[in-house]
C-alpha cells in the first residue's frame, strides 16, 4: 500500500510538473527509506536467549524458563513481538512491547507439568516493526531446550516369599557370591580372605584393597507393563497411564535397592528392553518410562513364549489397569510352569471385585494405601 501511494504521488508530480509535489515525493521516499534502514538495522541488533535452570522434572512439579530479549543498538525498538511455539503447557504465546536502546527485557513463566514425557521449549519468533508500522520483519530462532518429565517414584515394601534370607534380599534358591561379577573395590579389613585382595590396585594405592562381589540368589524379576491402548479408553485425563508408569519405576527401584535383578519387557516384542542389577541402573528405567506409552493394539494374550523369555523360579510382575478371565487363565498357566506371577492392578477395586476369588496369583492394588499387598506374595 505504501509503495502504491509513493508511485501515485510520483505520477501526479510528473504530470502536474509541480515543484512542491516533487519535493513532497522526494521527502516521502526518503521517509520510507529511513524506516526500511532502521528496521533492517534493529533486526540485526536484537538477540534472544532462553534460560532453563532445570531440565529434569517429576510429574506435578513446577517448572520455569526465562526469555531474555536484548537490544544491542543505540536505537530503540518501538514495536517488537515474541511468539513462543513451545510444546509445554502454560506457554508464553504472544508478548509485545517497547525496548530502549542498549537495554534488555526478561519474561519469566512458571507452569506445572501434569504428564510424563519429553517437552520442548521453543522455537521462538520475533516480529519487528518500524515506528510507523510501514515495514515488518520476522526473525526466527529454531533452538529448543529439552525438558524431561519423569513419573513419581513411591517407596513400596511388598512382602517377599522365600526360603532363604540374604540381609534384605530373600530368594528361593541358595545364595552365593557371583565371582564373575565384581561389585566394587573397598579397603581391606581384618578377616577378609587373602584371595579377595586386588594386588594391582593395592600396589598403586600403597594400601590393601579387597574385591567385593555381587550377591546372587538366582532370583530375578521381569516387568510386563501393559501398554494396550484399548485398556486405557476411559483414561481421558491420562491419570491411569501416569499411575501405571509410577508403579513400574517404583517396583523397579525397590528391586534394585534390594539387589534383585530386574528386567523391563518391551511391550511390542516381548523381549527384554532394559536390564538392571544395582540402583545405578535405575536411570535406564526412568528413561524408559518417558518413552513408552499405551499406543499398541497388542494384548497381553498375544505374547507367545513368555515362559521361554522368563526363566523358571523368576517372577513376572504384570502392571495393568485391566483384567479379564482370559488374561487370568494365561497367567495361571504361566505360573504352573514354575514362574511366580504378581499382578499390580492399577485401577478401581470395583472393576474386578467379582474375579478376586478366582485369582491364584499374587495381587496388589496400586491405589490401595501404600500399595499394600492384597493377596498372594511378591518374590
Amino acid at each position: 500500500m505504501i509503495f502504491f501511494l509513493l508511485l501515485l504521488t510520483l505520477t501526479f508530480a510528473v504530470f502536474t510538473a509541480g515543484k512542491i509535489i516533487f519535493l513532497l515525493t522526494y521527502e516521502f521516499a526518503i521517509f520510507i527509506l529511513l524506516n526500511y534502514l532502521y528496521l533492517r538495522y534493529v533486526k540485526n541488533s536484537l538477540d534472544l536467549y532462553i534460560i532453563a535452570h532445570e531440565e529434569k522434572f517429576t510429574v506435578g512439579e513446577e517448572a520455569e524458563y526465562e526469555i531474555n530479549l536484548i537490544n544491542n543498538s543505540f536505537l530503540p525498538v518501538f514495536n517488537v513481538e515474541i511468539r513462543d511455539y513451545s510444546t509445554v503447557s502454560g506457554k508464553f504465546g504472544l508478548m509485545e512491547g517497547y525496548l530502549a536502546s542498549f537495554k534488555n527485557k526478561k519474561f519469566k513463566k512458571k507452569f506445572t507439568l501434569p504428564r510424563r514425557g519429553i517437552y520442548f521449549v521453543g522455537p521462538f519468533e520475533l516480529k519487528i516493526q518500524d515506528p510507523f508500522g510501514i515495514f515488518t520483519r520476522v526473525k526466527f530462532y529454531d533452538f529448543k531446550i529439552k525438558l524431561k518429565v519423569f513419573p513419581k517414584v513411591r517407596d513400596i515394601k511388598p512382602s517377599l516369599k522365600a526360603a532363604q534370607q540374604l540381609g534384605i534380599v530373600e530368594a528361593k534358591n541358595r545364595a552365593f557370591e557371583d565371582y564373575t561379577n565384581m561389585l566394587q573395590l573397598r579397603k581391606y579389613v581384618p578377616g577378609d580372605s587373602i584371595k579377595r585382595i586386588h594386588w594391582k590396585v593395592s600396589a598403586k594405592k600403597g594400601e590393601l584393597y579387597a574385591k567385593e562381589f555381587q550377591i546372587s540368589a538366582m532370583s530375578e524379576v521381569y516387568l510386563l507393563w501393559d501398554l494396550n491402548k484399548g485398556h486405557f479408553l476411559d483414561d481421558v485425563d491420562g491419570k491411569l497411564d501416569e499411575e501405571c508408569a509410577e508403579c513400574m519405576v517404583s517396583v523397579a527401584k525397590y528391586c534394585l535397592l534390594a539387589g534383585i535383578p530386574v528386567n523391563l519387557l518391551d511391550y511390542p516384542s516381548g523381549q527384554v528392553q532394559v536390564r538392571g542389577r544395582t540402583i545405578r541402573d535405575f536411570g535406564a528405567f526412568m528413561e524408559a518410562s518417558i518413552k513408552n506409552f499405551p499406543v499398541y493394539d497388542k494384548g497381553i494374550l498375544d505374547f507367545e513364549g513368555l515362559d521361554v523369555v522368563i526363566p523358571k523360579d523368576a517372577t513376572l510382575v504384570l502392571i495393568t489397569p485391566y483384567l479379564d478371565s482370559f488374561v487370568l487363565n494365561k497367567l495361571h498357566e504361566l505360573q504352573d510352569t514354575g514362574v511366580e506371577v504378581l499382578i499390580y492392578y492399577v485401577n478401581d477395586y470395583g472393576k474386578i471385585k467379582d474375579k478376586i476369588d478366582k485369582i491364584r496369583v499374587g495381587m496388589v492394588f496400586w491405589r490401595h494405601k501404600n500399595g499394600e499387598k492384597v493377596k498372594g506374595s511378591f518374590v
